[in-house]
């Protein structure tokens, strides 16, 4: 969401010419805009709209029973996310950091893991887009996108007036500044690992000046009084997260894929030209500095197609494009 690098007017206005509507829109929100290129409030593609009646269900090939690792503690939206995944018949993994989550899959502890990587409001969460890049061994199973409404909760009793310090996650923060700076401009807003984890160092730390901003079963998980409902202040606030495992999908027909290009910035409009050819749509574009030297990137490429991704057209895109493919899913709506 911050140090995001935005793509070359320059390059970009010759290229969308020649691109299908979709992908012209999402390439012009791109050079604009950090991050995705399309919202996640309804305008990027679902699976019903990216693939036919055939397509795969997007926990198709997920076993009944399995261990699932997350960004924990208990009671972050991430948890929440990997229940809508996988169910109750799972053995749930909470993780220090995305990191771990995704160690864990690399070397067999866990079957899966649930990663956070883009908000409507706070934009891609860099720290874990880069992880789940640095995380050769694993591919992308599934995608959830869930609601957000992030919640203020303290002690019993805790007067807003006298409030000091609010402490969240970045994320939280960042989608709840707008609030934050009309009806608490004074108090210190300091990070936390996760929501859940702010919550738990408020219920824990019991002073009644300091708040946290979290999901709101994280108030009846560690005891605390919710003193302001949706502080983000958006119905459209919305995060995904992917689902990686070691094993990926084989099933054609997914309706979304996920690739990595390593170019540098001025090859990416003629390499999306020819990836969205031939009824692929571009969802998303991340960039993420290659290390090599200024203007090379690795970027992170979501990719949507009616029908579904068949094997020809997964070959083709690593063949004819140069893309290394993360894995291909269908999409779940929380």
């Amino acid at each position: 969401m911050d140090d995001q690098h935005r793509l070359s007017r320059s390059t970009t206005g010759s290229f969308v010419a020649r691109l299908a509507p979709a992908c012209a829109l999402a390439l012009l929100l791109g050079a604009t805009m950090p991050g995705c290129a399309q919202s996640q409030g309804g305008s990027s593609p679902s699976p019903a709209s990216t693939a036919s009646a055939q397509a795969p269900a997007p926990t198709a090939e997920v076993a009944d029973v399995t261990t699932v690792a997350y960004l924990g503690p208990a009671g972050t939206y991430t948890e929440e996310a990997a229940k809508l995944f996988f169910g109750d018949n799972d053995e749930l993994m909470p993780q220090s950091t995305v990191a771990e989550a995704l160690a864990l899959v690399a070397n067999g502890t866990a079957t899966y893991a649930v990663v956070p990587q883009e908000n409507t409001l706070g934009g891609p969460v860099t720290d874990y887009i880069d992880a789940l890049l640095a995380a050769s061994d694993v591919k992308v199973v599934g995608e959830v996108v869930l609601p957000i409404r992030q919640t203020l909760m303290g002690l019993s009793g805790t007067d807003l007036s006298k409030v000091t310090r609010v402490v969240s996650h970045k994320q939280g923060l960042a989608q709840s500044s707008a609030w934050l700076d009309k009806n608490l401009p004074g108090a210190e807003r300091v990070e936390a690992p996760s929501t859940a984890a702010a919550a738990r160092q408020v219920s824990e730390g019991g002073d009644p000046t300091v708040v946290a901003i979290a999901a709101p079963g994280a108030a009846d998980l560690y005891g605390l009084e919710v003193l302001q409902k949706n502080v983000s202040q958006s119905e459209a606030n919305k995060t995904r997260f992917y689902v990686a495992s070691r094993k990926a999908n084989a099933l054609p027909g997914y309706g979304c894929a996920v690739f990595e290009a390593d170019v540098a910035a001025g090859e990416l409009p003629a390499l999306l030209g020819e990836a969205c050819s031939g009824g692929t749509t571009l969802v998303c574009v991340h960039d993420r500095p290659e290390g090599s030297g200024l203007g090379v990137y690795r970027y992170v490429i979501e990719l949507a197609r009616d029908g579904g991704f068949a094997d020809e057209e997964i070959t083709r895109l690593e063949r004819d494009c140069k893309l290394r493919c993360l894995g291909r899913f269908a999409r779940m709506e929380g």
